[in-house]
């Protein structure tokens, strides 16, 4: 039987600037889907997944997506991450910001 695991990183968090969502330790699973929703206007965000042996040191898991200024949600399909994963999200500014909601959804 398999495990699944659904964890709020972020809920209407406002960057305005680059921003690391906290470490997630997620080396007992399989595969992970970060949602990530913006809510209202937004400038188009780099979403950065990073992989990490220990939950201190990291290294880009998977080449960057970009949600869209006219986007709201996109999920990144993660396989092949091991011990703890994050992400970097990049784009907004003081002038404009980015409201966010962030789940990572694990499977194993």
């Amino acid at each position: 039987m398999l495990n699944s695991v659904t964890s709020v990183l972020e809920r209407r968090l406002t960057i305005t600037e680059t921003h690391h969502t906290p470490p997630y330790e997620a080396g007992w699973a399989l595969e992970a889907v970060l949602f990530v929703q913006a809510e209202g206007a937004h400038p188009p965000l780099r979403l950065q997944p990073e992989m990490s042996p220990d939950g201190l040191s990291w290294v880009p898991l998977q080449p960057a997506t970009v949600l869209g200024a006219e986007e709201n949600i996109t999920g990144l399909n993660l396989r092949h991450f091991g011990g703890w994963l994050r992400l970097t999200l990049a784009g907004a500014t003081p002038a404009s910001p980015a409201t966010v909601l962030i789940h990572l959804a694990l499977k194993g």
